[in-house]
């Protein structure tokens, strides 16, 4: 595996690591808090599990997709969290950014004047936070605003930094998840550990619903 020159993309006066550390962990408290308030019966959220699973009840292709989804994350995951955060490189026999997306030419690649995709990101979460409570208490049950709240985070997270990394040489100022994870496993690697395997539980939980709580 060949890593590049030493890339540290800064936004706004901070580093793509810090900017990895507020943005998925505010994805990943709109997605852990309903999951935690289910667990203790506390208020009647749309949790991303309970979600997926509603899909997967309504049309069994929807397991397969989840499968598909976890092995595709976990190909490119190993390589990523064993490689330099700080460097591009080659991931998978792929090109990528040295924030973790794939791309013809890292070294063509533009980092500046992203910053308003923070804001555009961050602003898609509050509004669908507030539809997906809006419509769960309006309409008890419906899973509406769960499709609008976790469809706009795998869009503005993941699927839109894609390709735009791809596509139009743009880089978002904040890492993909699993580099941002090898930011912190380099910090703290107790904790980066913890991490990695409460996300495994999770996805095990998507794929096998309502695993581990098996009905009767």
């Amino acid at each position: 595996m060949t890593d590049a020159v030493a890339v540290r993309p800064v936004t706004g006066g901070r580093s793509a690591e810090f900017w990895g550390y507020l943005m998925w962990g505010l994805a990943g408290s709109v997605i852990l808090v309903p999951e935690l308030i289910a667990v203790f019966r506390v208020a009647d959220l749309p949790t991303i599990s309970a979600t997926v699973g509603h899909l997967e009840t309504q049309h069994s292709w929807v397991r397969l997709v989840v499968v598909f989804v976890i092995v595709v994350l976990a190909y490119y995951a190993v390589p990523q969290l064993i490689t330099n955060p700080e460097r591009a490189g080659v991931v998978g026999g792929r090109q990528v950014t040295a924030n973790g997306r794939m791309t013809p030419d890292p070294g063509v690649v533009r980092y500046q004047g992203m910053g308003g995709y923070l804001v555009a990101a961050i602003a898609t979460l509050v509004v669908g936070v507030g539809f997906a409570v809006g419509a769960r208490q309006t309409h008890p049950g419906t899973y509406v605003g769960a499709y609008v709240l976790y469809g706009a985070i795998a869009v503005m997270w993941v699927v839109v930094p894609s390709l735009l990394a791809a596509f139009r040489a743009r880089e978002v100022p904040f890492p993909t998840l699993f580099r941002t994870i090898g930011y912190l496993e380099r910090r703290a690697h107790p904790l980066a550990a913890v991490l990695l395997a409460l996300l495994v539980l999770l996805l095990l939980h998507l794929a096998f619903y309502p695993w581990p709580r098996m009905p009767a």
